[in-house]
């Protein structure tokens, strides 16, 4: 099953490469601000998927219950990628400071939801098709993502969070094979897990789209009042608050 996914796969990530943004940022296009704010927004994809990834084992069954305890140890090293990804923005000149406690444009939160989705209301099995999608993608075009971003002047020390995303998630992807080897059972499992790679890459394209027209425009999204109430936290007032993509 998992030669097959991959061979699936293949398609996924070129035609993903393809889309606006992520063209102009393979051919070294995009401008350093832009990918700043791409970074923002994958800090509020990335920080979601720990506990997301531990989600999907609540509806493990039967044999798949062998996977849980790899599912959790996958989720456990993914804790602090937002963080690479937060360093990065602050790096090429962004002000982290009230960024967790925001609201994250509509594609990130439409990306984010798919996953609950997924996992709540179709085949559970189909989430590894989001995982895969976002384990490969890093490794099969992130060299190349880095040569881009060095032509136009983006330090090697704000490319921490693809630079891990492109040598640790070799690991991952072993583990990728482990779970398809194991899961994948029907060819009814395989098509959920392609629609939802098919899926993921396209809502991923969206949210890099929105993500770079963001930082021309500077949509105010408004606070996140779970996480201000969470850390105790009050928003400043709009006129103390500089807008910085």
């Amino acid at each position: 099953m998992f030669s097959d996914l991959k061979q699936r796969f293949e398609p996924v990530l070129s035609e993903f490469l393809q889309s606006k943004s992520m063209t102009a940022l393979v051919s070294g296009d995009m401008r350093p601000e832009e990918y700043r704010s791409v970074m923002k927004q994958i800090f509020h994809h990335t920080r979601e998927n720990p506990q997301l990834q531990a989600l999907a084992t609540v509806y493990f069954r039967g044999r798949d219950r062998d996977m849980v305890k790899m599912f959790f140890n996958h989720a456990t090293s993914e804790i602090g990628h937002d963080q690479l990804a937060l360093n990065d923005y602050e790096t090429l000149g962004g002000d982290p400071s009230m960024v967790p406690y925001e609201n994250p444009l509509p594609a990130t939160s439409a990306m984010l939801a798919y996953g609950f989705y997924q996992i709540y209301n179709q085949n559970p099995v189909g989430y590894l098709g989001y995982l895969f999608f976002l384990e490969f993608s890093g490794t099969g075009a992130g060299e190349n993502i880095m040569d881009s971003l060095r032509s136009i002047g983006v330090p090697d020390n704000a490319m921490t969070f693809l630079r891990d995303h492109t040598i640790i998630d070799v690991g991952h992807n072993r583990l990728m094979e482990k779970y398809a080897a194991h899961m994948i059972r029907s060819e009814s499992d395989l098509d959920a897990v392609t629609y939802t790679m098919k899926t993921s890459a396209y809502l991923y394209a969206q949210m890099i789209d929105a993500a770079v027209a963001d930082a021309h425009s500077n949509a105010l999204t408004g606070w996140n009042w779970e996480e201000l109430n969470a850390d105790g936290v009050t928003p400043p007032k709009p006129e103390d608050v500089s807008v910085v993509a």
